[in-house]
């Protein structure tokens, strides 16, 4: 009966101790299976975000490309425009096309090229060094006060760009400012100021369409050789200088 007995109690603490052995494994498989859950959660989550920077991604691409197709079309219509002309000879002058703004129609002068013995009354430069003279009216370029190129200046000067690579390739260029007598009280303290930046402007955009820095030079003359005392428009310009 004892040994009945005994048999018994061993046999049911082998029991319990499967039971328990059961008890501890399933608790363990939950346990993992809940680390599992929660890992696949953030790797949803990981998911989600790569696919959100990888649309931005692809959106900024495409917005890139358009605005390279675009620059690339406004070159080839420049380089177009300057194969229809003859290549400029001395003293010779020629007048762009008017150009159409979102207010009207920039004066006719906006880009022209001249002659150096157009500039025979600038004072302290020697005239002999100079080959052409590229003019461009600032209102065609900037808006009022700014020294910013304006969206339409591109057409412009990408023609001068095509111009200077063509014909004077390796040459000193010297880009000057030119403004109007009107007193300035914006941005800039003073009219010489304004000049200097917009100069300093158009030979940024020479040297990033090509153009080394080694043969640019920008200088201002602010308000100092004006060219109409009636027509200010005349006086607001730009002038990208060949020399010899």
């Amino acid at each position: 009966m004892t040994a009945t007995i005994r048999w018994s109690a061993i046999g049911m603490a082998a029991i319990l101790l499967v039971v328990s052995a059961g008890g501890c494994a399933s608790q363990k498989l939950e346990t993992e299976r809940s680390q599992l859950l929660q890992q696949n959660a953030q790797l949803q989550q990981q998911l989600s975000q790569t696919k959100a920077s990888l649309s931005a991604a692809q959106t900024q691409l495409q917005q890139q490309q358009a605005a390279t197709a675009a620059a690339q079309a406004q070159a080839m219509q420049a380089q177009q425009a300057a194969q229809s002309q003859p290549a400029p000879a001395a003293g010779y002058t020629s007048v762009m096309p008017t150009f159409k703004g979102g207010k009207g129609t920039v004066h006719r002068t906006s880009v022209a090229m001249r002659g150096p013995h157009h500039a025979a009354g600038r004072r302290s430069v020697n005239r002999r060094r100079e080959v052409r003279r590229f003019v461009l009216s600032s209102d065609l370029l900037f808006a009022s006060g700014s020294a910013r190129l304006s969206p339409r200046a591109t057409h412009a000067l990408l023609h001068v760009v095509y111009l200077i690579k063509r014909h004077y390739a390796g040459r000193y260029i010297r880009v000057e400012g030119f403004t109007d007598n009107r007193p300035i009280h914006r941005v800039f303290r003073n009219n010489y100021e304004l000049g200097l930046a917009r100069a300093r402007a158009v030979e940024n955009f020479l040297a990033r369409h090509g153009i080394s820095r080694h043969w640019l030079r920008a200088i201002s003359y602010g308000s100092h050789d004006l060219v109409s005392r009636t027509n200010l428009a005349l006086d607001r310009r730009v002038e990208i200088v060949i020399l010899r």
